[in-house]
């Protein structure tokens, strides 16, 4: 038989382990290194800049999808196409089904966009990497389009918006880079 106290206290104990557990501990961001086109990464409106039409900046406190168009530039910022169900109206001719650019990508078996949702190819946006945090393994999004999805998407971008990538890939060099291989 167990006594009272050792009841009392396992039960606490496991309460406490459900708690923290179903506690929701935010994400880490994204470093300027782990970010390349086609990376798809989730970030907050309110982060977004300039803004999409019709958005404000004060609110948008949920994470949307974001798609990596290029590496981040010399100030961290990365071009990025924003996935949604709900784009606003008066951008219904710059949105296309996000299921065109996720058909190898799906099935390569690296994840899917859900059903409905639509990515802005007709307005380009940035966030910052620091304001990126990576997809939850358990959410089935992709974590990286196929490169034929990427070079559709970028194409797609490129008739809406005329945007070319241009960023060189980010390059942190560490204690141990010989000193011929480091960026100056």
């Amino acid at each position: 038989m167990y006594s009272l106290r050792t009841i009392c206290t396992a039960a606490v104990v496991l309460l406490a382990s459900v708690v923290v557990n179903a506690a929701p501990f935010p994400m880490p961001h994204v470093s300027a290194h782990h970010v390349k086109p086609g990376g798809v990464f989730m970030a907050k409106p309110v982060h977004f800049d300039p803004p999409l039409p019709g958005h404000s900046t004060t609110t948008g406190a949920r994470n949307h999808p974001v798609i990596a168009l290029d590496h981040p530039d010399h100030n961290g910022y990365v071009p990025v196409a924003v996935v949604s169900h709900n784009h606003p109206e008066h951008m219904a001719q710059e949105v296309h089904d996000a299921h065109h650019y996720h058909a190898h990508t799906e099935h390569a078996g690296i994840g899917a966009f859900n059903h409905g949702s639509k990515i802005a190819v007709g307005h380009v946006t940035y966030v910052h990497h620091e304001d990126m945090h990576h997809v939850s393994p358990d959410s089935n999004l992709p974590h990286q389009l196929h490169h034929s999805d990427l070079a559709n998407l970028h194409a797609s971008v490129n008739q809406a918006t005329g945007f070319v990538p241009s960023n060189a890939k980010h390059r942190t060099p560490s204690p141990k880079t010989p000193p011929w291989r480091k960026e100056n």
